[in-house]
């Protein structure tokens, strides 16, 4: 399951959306799939420069930063959930502290 929230969502006209995944999918590869179906949502979120994720944006894999994860390409399991939220203005994801 993939949450988004704040303007991905409208974009999405959704607030959530359910990716299948195969095993040892990983979480650009089901940025890719979301991205089929949502392609603004996903050009928001990378960075197209470098494919990486987009500083404006924190995800969460299981309330976890991925960031602070082997990233993008993290391994998935059948029952991960995704939350992609826009950081507030002028707030960086390497300067979000860790989730207790």
């Amino acid at each position: 399951m993939v949450t988004l929230q704040g303007d991905l969502g409208k974009r999405a006209g959704t607030g959530s959306v359910r990716v299948p995944i195969d095993n040892e999918e990983t979480l650009d590869s089901l940025l890719m799939k979301l991205g089929r179906r949502h392609p603004r949502v996903v050009e928001s979120v990378l960075d197209p420069t470098t494919g990486e994720l987009s500083d404006s944006y924190q995800v969460l894999l299981n309330n976890r930063p991925v960031r602070r994860i082997p990233g993008i390409h993290t391994k998935l399991k059948h029952k991960d959930e995704v939350t992609i939220s826009p950081l507030p203005e002028g707030e960086k994801t390497q300067e979000t502290p860790a989730a207790a």
